[in-house]
């Protein structure tokens, strides 16, 4: 039988969302990345398909990993918060959480 007190995925959603928000604004100097140089090179072969490999990745990351970190923290202390609203407003037979 679980003991745990109603209020626990709120504070856990709470703690998340809090945590989130902190990580997002801490944004160290070791995480960002480096911004692309842009002279033409004449490479062929490996290193310039390593290159492009390279460029295509840094276009879909964020400048700075601790910013996508956040977000997710965010995105699931708020989940849980909403889960657990619309768990209130649920019949007591039908609780999830």
């Amino acid at each position: 039988m679980d003991q745990s007190p109603k209020s626990s995925p709120v504070l856990a959603g709470i703690a998340l969302f809090g945590a989130g928000l902190l990580i997002r604004q801490w944004q160290p100097d070791a995480l960002r990345l480096p911004e692309p140089e842009n002279k033409k090179r004449l490479d062929r072969g490996l290193s310039r398909a390593a290159r492009k490999s390279r460029d295509g990745l840094a276009m879909i990351l964020p400048s700075n990993l601790t910013g996508s970190i956040g977000r997710s923290l965010m995105v699931m202390g708020a989940g849980l918060l909403a889960l657990r609203a619309l768990d209130f407003l649920a019949d007591d037979n039908e609780r999830l959480y």
